[in-house]
């Protein structure tokens, strides 16, 4: 009988030692994983949304200056160039880092004030 019961919990040790190598390998290969996730999003190359915003105060190119470089600071713009001849500012961002509100607050932050937001249409380019 004594016999018996060290084979049982022989085979049962083997089995737990099995299950946590299993555990452990899982683990592994999901913790990789999810980095290697990372490293795919963010070699993703974004899709820059342009938006053409209306601006009242703008007199001379220090206007724009002051536009460009305010607006210039946020993560995720691509490109501003603002002209206080159409009172204008044509944007390029990226969308998941910057949003709107964000291109206003900095705008308006600059001492000038957004009049209206337009979205920027690009005519496809046929080879």
């Amino acid at each position: 009988m004594h016999l018996v019961n060290l084979k049982l919990i022989n085979m049962n040790l083997k089995k737990l030692t099995s299950g946590i190598a299993l555990v452990l390998l899982i683990m592994t290969l999901t913790s990789c994983g999810g980095s290697a996730k990372k490293t795919d999003n963010e070699a993703v190359a974004f899709v820059p949304a342009s938006i053409e915003v209306s601006i009242s105060g703008m007199t001379c190119t220090g206007c724009e200056q002051t536009v460009q470089t305010s607006v210039a600071k946020l993560d995720g713009i691509k490109s501003v160039k603002a002209s206080f001849q159409t009172g204008n500012a044509v944007i390029e961002y990226n969308p998941a880092k910057v949003d709107s509100l964000k291109i206003k607050e900095a705008i308006n932050g600059s001492g000038y004030t957004v009049k209206k937001f337009s979205a920027v249409h690009t005519e496809a380019v046929s080879e």
